[in-house]
């Protein structure tokens, strides 16, 4: 009887392991300069990755879509987010990775106040 027990409560957790980490992977989306077309170089690309990769698992940023691109330490993020407080979020978020020298925001709220 505990080893059923054991056995349902272990697939139970690894679904909603499964399920979370698919919530957070599809949180936001992240639109680099690369797939863009847009003028990226190589010794970007490693924040530029940083920074995506942050805006994409945050859960405060659930629903946003950004367009992030990346020269010599300054960040430019245009979009769209939920709201106010999500914009502020992704700006704090990201001024605080090393290696970003200024943050450029060009980003609309789906809730204009």
């Amino acid at each position: 009887m505990s080893d059923l027990w054991f056995r349902k409560s272990l697939a139970t957790i690894f679904l909603l392991g499964a399920l979370l980490f698919a919530a957070i992977g599809f949180s936001a989306f992240v639109f680099d300069s690369r797939t863009l077309g847009g003028t990226a170089t190589a010794s970007d690309d490693p924040l530029n990755e940083r920074v995506e990769l942050l805006l994409r698992t945050d859960i405060g940023l659930a629903g946003s879509r950004f367009q992030v691109r990346t020269h010599d330490g300054v960040v430019a993020l245009s979009g769209r987010v939920p709201d106010e407080p999500a914009k502020f979020r992704a700006l704090n978020l990201v001024s605080g990775i090393k290696g970003v020298r200024e943050v450029r925001a060009d980003l609309e709220t789906a809730d204009p106040k």
